[in-house]
């Protein structure tokens, strides 16, 4: 279990050259064009929160703040006013992962991954990623069943505006073809969470199967229907059968007064 203790930190020049990209980042994807964005805001108005590193070998790591370093770049930037803080691996994590929740909007399955991490990795339990989270603990728990999804599914999901519950409806249909075929219709359709709920609703149903009668010896019918006619006789109703044997069948003929 990790101990709290504040953490060491100060703001130090550091040269962009001797950082080393996070190990602990938990964002995947760096859009070009938020990228550039916060380059002309940067320009325009200063960096306005120094990038988080920590010393390592040779330099630093960072722990957060990689899309401010690479808006830095963009603008020929050669050092950073960033703040150094002395933090175990596991803390690293917890950091970055907070950072990027709190900055910008992080994919849901990126934050699962780094959950799962936490968890696997740096041996937090559930509940204490929750708490550094600020989450509850049934949110994380959520978040970590996503990660069960087949690979195929999860990248879909990535390509797909749809959003955790949509992911998490996914998981009561039993094969990696019927979630991809979900995924695919749902991202075409524009699908609400509830319509995709409904949608796997009705393909998770059970089908009735057809009933279907096997019987090797069809004389049970035939005298079940001469029976009838027997019945129908004592009824007063004047009721005729003839049984006709052919090379592939048995016909049974049943004639009846017009009334």
């Amino acid at each position: 279990m990790m101990e709290e203790q504040p953490l060491r930190r100060e703001i130090r020049r550091v040269p962009l050259n001797f950082v080393s990209p996070s190990r602990e980042q938990p964002r995947h994807v760096f859009g070009e064009e938020g990228i550039d964005s916060l380059a002309e805001s940067i320009r325009r108005d200063g960096l306005l929160s120094p990038p988080m590193v920590r010393p390592c070998p040779g330099g630093y790591e960072l722990i957060a703040g990689e899309r401010r370093l690479r808006a830095l770049k963009k603008l020929g930037a050669v050092a950073v006013d960033a703040l150094v803080v002395e933090a175990s691996d596991a803390e690293a994590a917890v950091l970055s992962l907070v950072e990027n929740l709190q900055r910008e909007e992080l994919h849901y399955l990126d934050e699962a991954e780094a959950c799962a991490r936490l968890i696997e990795v740096h041996g937090l339990t559930q509940r204490e990623v929750a708490r550094r989270l600020g989450r509850s603990q049934s949110a994380v728990a959520n978040l970590l069943r996503l990660l069960a999804l087949p690979d195929s599914v999860l990248d879909a999901l990535r390509q797909a505006p749809l959003g955790e519950r949509h992911a998490r409806a996914l998981l009561r249909l039993g094969s990696e073809a019927e979630q991809l075929a979900a995924v695919a219709r749902a991202k075409a359709e524009g699908m609400s969470v509830r319509a995709l709920e409904a949608m796997i609703d009705r393909a998770a149903r059970p089908r009735p199967r057809p009933v279907r009668i096997y019987c090797r010896d069809q004389r049970m019918f035939v005298n079940a229907l001469l029976a009838t006619v027997r019945s129908l006789n004592k009824a007063g109703v004047r009721a005729v059968s003839r049984v006709l044997e052919k090379p592939d069948s048995v016909e049974v003929i049943v004639t009846l007064p017009k009334v």
